[in-house]
């Protein structure tokens, strides 16, 4: 049994120990972090908002229809298969379809 003068001082020299291992652990700045997370929450939220579904429609214009031989224009939404040629995503009414 240890006696009760030398159980502070084990107390205290643990506690230096944390101390010490605690200090190669938390970054310098660890006080700011909270500051810079909210931030980036803010910031993430921001992009979000701002972005448009429809502004990420796949375009290829001069490119042949692989569906309905028809040159594909400058605004009409496509999709690339899986063979690498593109296709209208709509082909335009009249177009014949061959598949």
């Amino acid at each position: 049994m240890m006696p009760e003068y030398g159980e502070e001082e084990l107390i205290r020299q643990r506690s230096d120990r944390l101390e010490e291992r605690s200090e190669d652990v938390l970054p310098e700045d660890w006080e700011e972090a909270p500051e810079r997370e909210v931030a980036e929450r803010e910031r993430e939220d921001q992009e979000t908002a701002n972005l448009d579904p429809e502004s990420n429609e796949a375009q290829a214009p001069g490119q042949v229809c692989a569906r309905c031989g028809r040159i594909i224009e400058r605004g009409q939404d496509t999709r690339l298969r899986a063979d690498g040629r593109w296709m209208h995503e709509v082909c335009p009414p009249g177009a014949p379809v061959t598949w």
